[in-house]
C-alpha cells in the first residue's frame, strides 16, 4: 500500500524581556506535552491528508534551538545536519552493491533485496528511468530536530511497540519517518533563554487504514543546534477514531 505523508509546523514562541532577569534554564532542552488533535478531511487517495498535530511546550537556556531547510553541511568536525553519509573505498569511488557481493571487505553490510532497503541502499536513476547503481549509506540522525515515534498498544498484555515506518512500505515508499525539522526559533538575541509552544503536524492518507481501532501514543524528544537531546515525553493514550 502506497500512503501519501508529509509534515507541516505551526510555532509560537515566547521570548525572554530585557526589562527583567532572564530565568536560568538548563543548556539541555526541557519539553513537556500539552496536547494532541486528530483531524479527518475524508477518505480517498484524491482528498487532503488527515492531521495529526502535536502540541508541546519548551524551555532551553541559550536559546540554540531550529535548523532551517538549507543548512545540510556541517558547522564543527562533530555537528553535521546532511541527511545521509555515503562511504567512499580507496581508489575514490562509492561503496555499492556489486561491492557487498563480491569484495570481502563489504560483505558484512546489510542486505538488498526486493523490496528494497530504503534504510541502507540508494538506486541511482537515469532520466530515462534505467538505474545507474545502488550505493551504501547511513543515516545521519542529527539531520532532524524533533523525533517522533508511534508507539501501538498490545491489546493482550498491555505494551506498547514501536511501529516502524521505515520498513512498513515497498520501495520506493519505505525509508521515511515522522521525524522533522522546526526552524530557527530566536535569531535576534542568540544566547538569551528561551521558552515556547511548538505545533508539529504531521499528516497522511493512511493513519486510519493502517491503525483502525488501534490504541496509540507518541514518543518525542527534540534536539537543539548543539546536539544536546530534550528530555523524552510520551502522550497519553489514543485512537483515530
Amino acid at each position: 500500500m502506497s500512503v501519501k505523508r508529509g509534515l507541516w509546523l505551526f510555532l509560537i514562541t515566547l521570548g525572554v524581556s530585557a526589562c527583567f532577569d532572564p530565568p536560568e534554564y538548563p543548556l539541555q532542552p526541557q519539553i513537556e506535552f500539552e496536547s494532541i488533535v486528530f483531524k479527518e478531511y475524508g477518505s480517498g487517495f484524491d482528498s487532503e491528508p488527515d492531521s495529526l498535530i502535536l502540541k508541546i511546550s519548551f524551555q532551553d537556556g541559550d536559546g540554540d534551538l531550529g535548523l532551517d531547510p538549507s543548512e545540510l553541511g556541517c558547522v564543527s568536525d562533530n555537528i553535521c545536519f546532511n541527511n545521509k553519509y555515503y562511504f567512499i573505498k580507496q581508489d575514490g569511488t562509492p561503496v555499492t552493491y556489486h561491492d557487498k557481493r563480491t569484495n570481502p571487505n563489504f560483505s558484512g553490510l546489510p542486505d538488498f533485496v526486493k523490496p528494497y532497503n530504503c534504510i541502507n541502499w540508494e538506486v541511482r536513476t537515469l532520466s530515462s528511468g534505467g538505474p545507474v547503481d545502488t550505493l551504501y549509506f547511513e543515516i545521519n540522525p542529527d539531520h532532524y530536530n524533533i523525533e517522533v515515534d508511534f508507539l501501538v498498544k498490545n491489546p493482550t498484555n498491555g505494551t506498547f511497540e514501536e511501529f516502524d515506518w521505515t520498513k512498513e512500505f515497498n520501495y520506493p515508499n519505505c525509508g521515511i519517518s515522522f521525524d522533522g525539522r522546526f526552524p530557527i526559533l530566536f535569531k535576534d538575541r542568540p544566547g538569551s533563554p528561551l521558552e515556547g509552544t511548538i505545533k508539529y503536524g504531521m499528516g497522511s492518507l493512511g493513519f486510519k487504514a493502517l491503525f483502525s481501532i488501534k490504541t496509540l501514543k507518541l514518543r518525542v524528544l527534540i534536539k537543539d543546534r548543539a546536539l544536546n537531546q530534550s528530555n523524552v515525553i510520551e502522550t497519553p493514550e489514543f485512537t483515530f477514531q
